[in-house]
């Protein structure tokens, strides 16, 4: 079992680090400031938009069980946990 969250885990990384700085979301990577969210997060004023691309991401795993999804999921999660995390 640890194998297969280890495997999750470094996927959702993936996401987090290398696709983000290719598609210039996020230049520091997981540990760093991530510019773009927090720029989003202020001009709505809390994690509205993410909370709403955890549904959106959801709705179409049911509508298209695209694993890729989930794995999107976790990604969004973490920028929640990390910046609740940073306000406590």
């Amino acid at each position: 079992m640890q194998k297969e969250f280890d495997l999750f885990c470094q996927q959702v990384g993936e996401l987090l680090e290398t696709k983000a700085q290719a598609k210039n979301y996020n230049q520091s990577g997981t540990n760093g400031p991530n510019l773009l969210y927090e720029f989003v997060r202020e001009t709505v004023g809390g994690d509205h938009h993410a909370m709403g691309e955890i549904i959106y991401k959801a709705r179409r795993f049911e509508a298209r069980g695209d694993v890729a999804d989930v794995l999107k999921i976790a990604a969004w999660a973490f920028l929640v946990w990390k910046y609740r995390g940073e306000q406590q």
